[in-house]
């Protein structure tokens, strides 16, 4: 009988979760976005994977990769009209194995900053080995107490395995309403038998000085690869947008935990608690990944990935598109920031709050040059 209940149960249970979700639609405002091309700025005339925040003195931050290898940084104290010189942030290094003599360059990739409330930087970054088996792909932590100025030698939170099949990628960082730090990455090191991969957290209670020593797994699909992390919470969820290849293609999908049960449960393939991010699903064979989420000041959520959508099949020529949502859910009216023509790209986009239904929005992209760099461009966010 107990089992009989279950089953009458759990169908209730999933659709009430999934009305949550969409709330009321006839409540729902539609919310565009409407881009400013007058502030369009290349922020470096070379370099990839850019990400903002703005420091205590309200002036803004962008660190990004500078494609030799090393995170670059720089700032701008009059809303990013200009940028400053770029500072060296972490910069690559060589490692020989002491034992068998190899060595190998390794890269700093995957930048992602976030400033506590003290003021501090926390800058989190993997390390990339150029050639296998010698230095183990990584999560590393490095902070600042002089705005970007000066950093501390690196803190190496996470070693995966030294071969690319057995990486971890894409750290990002979540602060909750107690000032605990979450640490989200896409993680292949539990998986070297197969091609599988998961999303990983590590979290801190004492401002990044110490982590957890164990992950916790946050989601999972058998026999997938959930990849690209970026969480934001309301308050009382938090909401991590992942990239999920159930389809044909990458696509974004949202996973969901309570904040005080925080991924107590990994959110599984048939968990209700993992959901298409999209109101309007795109076709099997269009990719649709790296996403980025963030929440406003105005409590909307907009969603960023690259997409091939009325493009050509090829990812790598994949541009820019933010979805915009008054939930964490049901994301459209979709727009696309730069003009990247079908031969161009722009991709390992990030989003940023800027206030007052104000946006940034960040690409890497050659679409008005031949070297990929960094461009932000500012977008309104309207009601009709």
């Amino acid at each position: 009988m107990q089992y009989i209940r279950q089953l009458i149960l759990f169908p209730f249970l999933f659709f009430s979760f999934l009305a949550c979700q969409s709330g009321n639609k006839q409540n729902s405002q539609d919310y565009f976005i409407e881009w400013d091309e007058s502030t369009l700025i290349c922020i470096a005339d070379q370099g990839g994977y850019p990400r903002m925040r703005r420091l205590k003195d309200n002036s803004l931050i962008t660190v990004y990769e500078n494609r030799k290898g090393d995170l670059m940084l720089k700032r701008s104290a009059d809303e990013g009209i200009t940028w400053s010189d770029p500072v060296m942030a972490y910069e690559g290094f060589n490692y020989t194995d002491e034992k068998t003599g190899e060595s190998t360059k390794v890269n700093i990739a995957n930048p992602e900053i976030i400033r506590l409330a003290n003021g501090d930087i926390l800058l989190a970054c993997n390390l990339r080995p150029q050639k296998e088996g010698i230095y183990p792909f990584s999560i590393a932590l490095k902070k600042s107490t002089d705005d970007g100025a000066t950093w501390t030698e690196p803190n190496i939170l996470y070693r995966a395995g030294a071969y690319f099949r057995d990486g971890c990628w894409e750290p990002s960082f979540l602060i909750l309403p107690d000032g605990m730090l979450h640490l989200y990455f896409a993680n292949e090191s539990p998986y070297r038998d197969s091609d599988e991969q998961e999303i990983s957290m590590i979290y801190s209670v004492d401002n990044g000085a110490s982590w957890s020593e164990e992950h916790t797994t946050v989601c999972f699909r058998k026999g997938k690869r959930d990849g690209m992390p970026v969480a934001v919470h309301d308050g009382n969820k938090i909401y991590v947008a992942i990239e999920d290849n159930l389809s044909q293609q990458f696509k974004p999908y949202l996973v969901q935990s309570s904040i005080e049960q925080a991924w107590v449960n990994p959110v599984l393939e048939n968990s209700p608690y993992r959901y298409s991010a999209l109101k309007y699903p795109l076709a099997g064979e269009v990719y649709a990944g790296a996403p980025y989420l963030i929440r406003t000041d105005k409590n909307l959520f907009l969603l960023s990935y690259q997409t091939t959508e009325n493009r050509t099949s090829d990812w790598e020529l994949s541009t820019m598109e933010v979805v915009v949502s008054d939930r964490p859910s049901d994301f459209g009216n979709p727009s696309q920031p730069f003009d990247v023509p079908l031969s161009k790209e722009a991709k390992w986009n990030a989003l940023y709050d800027l206030g007052n239904n104000t946006v940034a929005a960040l690409a890497s992209t050659n679409f008005s040059s031949d070297k990929i760099g960094i461009w932000m461009i500012k977008g309104k966010i309207i009601k009709r």
